[in-house]
């Protein structure tokens, strides 16, 4: 039998920094996340661009709908946060999560090189990892947790069962928190440094 010589390297799909598994976890989240809101999502409401502008100008009319969508501008730049090591394709996936969350960012998860020590690449990399940042997010999620807690659950209970943005809304905080976790979770693992 032939045995590889001294400068043989993993196949890329086999080695660590090309796991399958939180590919296809990725995947499946952004799939399950699409068919939710394409089948299952009630009709909007015949205000829902209001709603939106409302929100966007600071209006309070719904604690817990006001809460879960600034939570929503939270989450890409907390995602910016744990991805500050990823190559600088993860950019236009980032950036497209501050429109559309979820549906925009999950594709990354699928591409992103899984597995390998963390490396800033920029200064825009660097500044993410800065403990101010990690803490003033820290803390604006928790306050707006705590308003959303603070609210009326049970109207925005009958809101999420009857109207579309509510709920597509609620779907596409659920997965981002599902993108982090699975991104925790690679901390865990054992990594392959960065062009091994």
């Amino acid at each position: 039998m032939l045995e590889a010589g001294p400068c043989a390297r993993p196949i890329p799909c086999c080695s660590g920094g090309y796991s399958v598994a939180p590919r296809l976890a990725g995947a499946a989240l952004w799939v399950a996340l699409l068919s939710l809101a394409l089948f299952a999502a009630p009709p909007p409401a015949p205000d829902a661009g209001a709603q939106v502008l409302r929100l966007l100008t600071g209006h309070v009319d719904d604690r817990c709908l006001f809460a879960l969508f600034n939570l929503m501008g939270v989450w890409p730049l907390a995602m910016a946060v744990a991805l500050r090591g990823d190559p600088p394709w993860k950019w236009p996936f980032l950036v497209g999560s501050l429109a559309a969350g979820a549906f925009a960012l999950l594709p990354w998860l699928v591409l992103r090189p899984w597995g390998e020590t963390p490396r800033p690449r920029s200064r825009v990399d660097r500044a993410l990892g800065s403990r101010w940042l990690r803490g003033g997010l820290g803390i604006a999620a928790v306050g707006l947790t705590a308003l959303f807690l603070s609210g009326d659950l049970g109207a925005f209970a009958q809101r999420w069962r009857t109207e579309q943005f509510p709920f597509v809304m609620s779907l596409d905080f659920a997965a981002m928190t599902l993108a982090r976790g699975l991104l925790a979770l690679e901390h865990t693992k054992p990594r392959a440094p960065k062009g091994a």
